[in-house]
């Protein structure tokens, strides 16, 4: 299983996934209708891995995240909890397969079906 990062920069991981793509790059004039329901389906997805700890914020350097590198995923897609901090409120893109993805979903997150092979998948964000 595979699951596709959302909202997932190198930046956030100091040296490690250097494969993601940087946020820099993500920065974007794209107006999403419907942004607002996007955001909620990534605040309303089930926890996969809840981590306790503040992550530094990217843009804002004396200013933390709680449970930043948690990891949260609909069984398709996977993102960080601070991925949903930086969508909902910088101008980064949001991939038009993973929006399609949320509006056939009606904005409501699947209840996802964890097992050994979705844990693997989602730890390699971590």
């Amino acid at each position: 299983m595979i699951l596709k990062p959302i909202g997932v920069y190198r930046e956030m991981y100091r040296g490690k996934h250097v494969e993601l793509p940087s946020i820099a790059d993500s920065v974007t004039e794209q107006i999403l209708p419907d942004h607002t329901e996007i955001i909620g389906y990534l605040r309303n997805a089930p926890a996969g891995f809840d981590v306790m700890e503040a992550v530094t914020h990217l843009f804002e350097e004396d200013r933390w995240i709680p449970g930043g590198s948690s990891l949260n995923s609909d069984g398709v897609w996977v993102w960080r909890e601070d991925s949903i901090e930086y969508l909902a409120d910088q101008p980064l893109e949001i991939p038009a397969d993973f929006v399609d993805h949320v509006r056939a979903n009606d904005y409501t997150p699947p209840a996802v079906d964890a097992d050994d092979t979705f844990y693997d998948a989602l730890l390699r964000y971590f």
